[in-house]
């Protein structure tokens, strides 16, 4: 069972994640996700899940390692975290979320402790092969809160059974565990050709509840390349 963590989340572009911990309690997160702590939090790093779920979780794009802190006081104390590019931050209980969500690579950002965080292949292969996140998908199970973040503003969704949204690949961040998905080919010449939307889009249908980002890392990667002066060469 999680410990039960309570959480602010201050600012709207580029938020810090806030959870304070009475005596005892313990938040897992990504390795130097952690801002700043208060007095009595005693911070431990750790392989979950062993030497073979860090080797997954390598390949998933996360460090080998994450990192526990843990109140060791008599006082409730508190560690605040932040994610590594500008965006926003979305909390998920995961006990009212039937107790499990699965979310992008690169997305998981904090957890109370005992939140199991492991990756989960993504259910046709083509979907992993086309899909543009890659074949492994992170699977956050349990009954208490975790938290995931990602770039741009995120958009909530909640579908009914057999609902049906087309997104971007990219742009799809989370999504619950009942919900089904599946990446299909763009219709159309031009568009393949011309819509500059890429060759693929992810179907996710209901029920539950999808995250969305609204500025993928790649995309602003790219954006900011080009606007990146060239070198002029030296003959």
């Amino acid at each position: 069972m999680a410990d039960d963590i309570d959480y602010t989340i201050e600012g709207d572009f580029s938020p810090m994640l806030t959870i304070t911990l009475d005596p005892g309690e313990a938040v897992q997160a990504e390795a130097g996700a952690m801002v700043m702590m208060e007095p009595d939090v005693e911070m431990s790093t750790e392989m979950p899940g062993g030497f073979l779920g860090s080797i997954m979780r390598k390949v998933a794009g996360e460090t080998f390692f994450m990192t526990f802190f843990t109140n060791t006081g008599s006082d409730r104390r508190r560690v605040c975290f932040a994610a590594a590019m500008p965006g926003q931050i979305r909390p998920i209980d995961l006990g009212a979320a039937g107790g499990a969500f699965l979310c992008q690579r690169r997305s998981y950002l904090a957890s109370a402790k005992g939140i199991e965080v492991s990756v989960a292949l993504t259910k046709r292969l083509s979907s992993g092969l086309f899909g543009g996140e890659g074949l492994i998908l992170q699977e956050l199970k349990g009954d208490g809160w975790a938290f995931i973040a990602a770039g741009g503003t995120l958009i909530e969704r909640q579908l009914g059974a057999g609902e049906r949204l087309t997104v971007d690949t990219g742009c799809l961040v989370g999504f619950s565990a009942s919900c089904d998905y599946d990446i299909a080919l763009q219709r159309g010449v031009k568009n393949l050709l011309f819509g500059g939307e890429g060759l693929f889009v992810t179907h996710i249908s209901g029920p539950g509840r999808v995250i969305i980002q609204t500025q993928p890392i790649a995309e602003l990667a790219l954006a900011l390349h080009a606007l990146v002066p060239k070198e002029k060469r030296e003959d």
